[in-house]
């Protein structure tokens, strides 16, 4: 679940719900490659696609010792004027400006070059094969860097077990591979058809993963995670009702416990250009 250019809207709400979850998963070894990368310009573009209400900016902004001008992109402008009102306070941002655009706009990477830093944070796995090629394509003919986060791989471990969720989670990953208004979404294997892509092109690819790892601190977090999941299913499987109310009903049970934990796999990665930089 994400905030991006699609048929469906992201609540302002559930992306502060996921942030710190976001925030404390994040990869430090592939954070340590673009803080490599990132000192040899003095003044680095930064273009944030699917900002949503900041949550990449927030992170990454403060963590690269270089002077950064921001351009976030994202199709809802309540989220576009949350993220202006939570701007971190950090003497590394030189400027920011925000786009209300659609993902598939045409031109939207046209100006990026070797100075720039095209990011996104839980974006792909709702984007198609093709708008994936295009933006790798895209990064790769100007020497543009790509940085991409919290990318979800289909790999989910609950504790304690139920009958139903190899069931429900396989149903969700088929939900996940639906037209969200980018084409067929890659869902799951977003992170590695972008590898491939990557190593096609000739970049080297920085990866890691960033999982969640929920407990009984991440409550509302769960809640909400858990109930997107039997809504996703009940839209696959609309016969199978009573299959779904059980199962979500055990998991409210184990949310009152604080038996419940979650893993939820996600990657992180980075494409550094094969050629030098020209800041």
């Amino acid at each position: 679940m994400s905030k991006v250019d699609t048929k469906e809207r992201f609540s302002a709400d559930w992306l502060s719900l996921r942030e710190p979850a976001d925030h404390r998963s994040r990869s430090p070894l592939v954070l340590s490659q673009v803080r490599r990368w990132a000192v040899d310009h003095d003044l680095l573009r930064i273009i944030d696609l699917g900002c949503g209400s900041g949550s990449n900016l927030r992170y990454l902004c403060p963590r690269l010792s270089v002077r950064q001008h921001w351009v976030c992109v994202d199709q809802d402008p309540e989220l576009i004027d949350r993220l202006t009102a939570t701007l971190p306070s950090s003497p590394q941002l030189a400027g920011l400006s925000t786009r209300v655009d659609r993902l598939q706009t045409q031109g939207l990477l046209a100006d990026i070059d070797s100075r720039t830093l095209v990011t996104a944070s839980a974006l792909l796995d709702l984007v198609s094969e093709d708008w994936l090629a295009d933006l790798v394509a895209a990064c790769h003919r100007s020497g543009a860097a790509l940085l991409v986060a919290m990318t979800y791989d289909g790999r989910v471990e609950i504790h304690p077990e139920n009958p139903s969720d190899g069931w429900i989670l396989d149903r969700f990953d088929r939900d996940q591979r639906r037209d969200k208004g980018l084409g067929p979404a890659l869902g799951p294997t977003a992170a590695q058809r972008l590898q491939a892509l990557a190593e096609a092109q000739g970049f080297k690819v920085h990866q890691s993963r960033s999982d969640w790892l929920l407990d009984g601190d991440d409550r509302d977090l769960m809640t909400q995670l858990i109930e997107g999941w039997a809504e996703a299913v009940s839209r696959q499987a609309p016969s199978e009702t009573d299959r779904i109310e059980a199962w979500h009903r055990q998991r409210r049970q184990d949310l009152v416990s604080r038996t419940l934990s979650i893993r939820v796999g996600h990657q992180d990665l980075f494409l550094e250009p094969s050629f030098p930089s020209r800041p």
